[in-house]
């Protein structure tokens, strides 16, 4: 831990904290000591608390705190600040493993934290995964091969590319399709009046997509109408819908190229947590950490070698 220097705030703030616990621990049997409990009569100094605590949960709590400067030096260093919605997703994911955000509020509460203290541990998080992302290359033969081995991911049945317009009332969707029987832009119409919200923002876009993966109404519309076609109006489960075909295309399976991007996103989704944790534990070695208490730094140097990152949600 001495060839890179960490700033210098970082080391004013170590050392002082480092120096207060030393400080502390030395004096476990000072008769002035602060009594923090008794048993019986006896008492339990505030000293003696320190001493157990420097070298019990001790060294990985500081190398926490070690580990979470370094993450936030590199990611002023590299201007990455991850976004409110990043934050949000990591919050709602975190949620998701306690229940409900409700859950998750209860149980801080009960271990004396707050939800502004875990957004702050999912900040650094997020920024320890987006550095840790930039570490990892993917090359072209690792993709081909991906894409090999896991072929059937890509096969697909028959598809037609569609729009929706979807409408409440069978009378609004009448008027639409007037509109567009008079030479109206589909996309524009879907975008300004479609109650779809999964489409309507995209023109009424549906993407590809196979009979299976819309209710049959839907799909025995799509699947009878040729590229360019406009469906009539015709009743579903949440109204009244008119659809415009864009393509076709056969069962089969999807060139590597079209899914090249999707393949390079899950290859760096798994290398990911190996990623964070090798970054990690190159910073620390280079890291220049001052640790006086030569216990204490034998302690965290030993974890430092294999210790992963920190989990925001342990407390």
């Amino acid at each position: 831990m001495s060839a890179m220097k960490l700033p210098g705030m970082i080391i004013g703030l170590l050392c002082l904290t480092l120096a207060a616990i030393s400080s502390c621990g030395d004096s476990g049997e000072d008769e002035g000591a602060r009594v923090i409990a008794k048993v019986n009569g006896t008492p339990i100094t505030q000293p003696q608390l320190v001493e157990q605590l420097r070298y019990g949960p001790g060294p990985r709590l500081l190398l926490e705190m070690i580990d979470r400067r370094l993450i936030a030096a590199e990611a002023a260093r590299r201007g990455i600040a991850p976004s409110r919605q990043q934050i949000e997703l990591k919050l709602n994911q975190a949620a998701s493993r306690f229940g409900s955000e409700k859950d998750l509020k209860d149980i801080l509460r009960k271990r004396g934290h707050s939800l502004a203290e875990l957004k702050d541990r999912l900040r650094l998080d997020a920024m320890l995964d987006r550095i840790a992302m930039e570490q990892v290359t993917i090359e072209d033969s690792q993709i081909e091969q991906y894409y090999r081995e896991n072929v059937d991911q890509f096969s697909h049945g028959e598809q037609v590319r569609a729009r929706m317009i979807l409408t409440k009332l069978r009378e609004n969707a009448e008027v639409l399709k007037e509109a567009l029987d008079s030479g109206g832009d589909f996309a524009g119409l879907a975008q300004q009046f479609s109650a779809d919200p999964a489409t309507s923002a995209h023109g009424g876009d549906m993407g590809y997509f196979e009979r299976e993966d819309y209710a049959e109404q839907i799909s025995k519309v799509a699947f009878s109408l040729k590229p360019g076609q406009t469906s009539d109006v015709f009743a579903v489960p949440d109204g009244f819908c008119i659809l415009r075909v864009e393509d076709r295309r056969p069962a089969g399976v999807t060139p590597l190229e079209q899914v090249r991007d999707q393949i390079i996103a899950r290859l760096k989704h798994q290398r990911r947590d190996q990623a964070r944790r090798q970054w990690l534990i190159k910073q620390r070695k280079q890291a220049r950490i001052v640790i006086p208490d030569p216990r204490l730094r034998a302690l965290v140097e030993g974890l430092a070698e294999v210790a992963s990152p920190p989990n925001p949600l342990e407390f």
